[in-house]
């Protein structure tokens, strides 16, 4: 007679559906494991990205304090950049601008 099969009038100890359970329970426990461990790694990775972003920015700050720094110090600058960017001549002078490929 078959070990599992079911017998009228006999009562079943319960011990199989008990492992069916804990194989279903392991299961999930082993997804919700390997989840949590994917949703670790990409908090991680995206905390690292930001700290390079963050220290990016930091650079770029530093760069523009600088720049800021010079402007306060040296007025002449402003003068520069107002004749490169924008075109701006003094009085009595001429601008001369040259078409590429003309």
């Amino acid at each position: 007679m078959n070990p599992g099969a079911y017998v009228p009038g006999k009562v079943s100890s319960g011990r199989r559906d008990l492992r069916k359970g804990f194989r279903w329970g392991r299961w999930l426990l082993l997804v919700f494991f390997g989840l949590g461990l994917m949703w670790g790694g990409y908090l991680h990775w995206r905390y690292q990205a930001l700290r390079r972003e963050i220290a990016d920015l930091q650079v770029r700050n530093a760069a523009l304090a600088e720049k800021i720094e010079a402007l306060k110090k040296n007025p002449a600058l402003y003068e520069e950049i107002a004749r490169k960017k924008y075109g701006y001549v003094k009085k009595n002078e001429r601008l001369i601008i040259f078409g590429k490929g003309r």
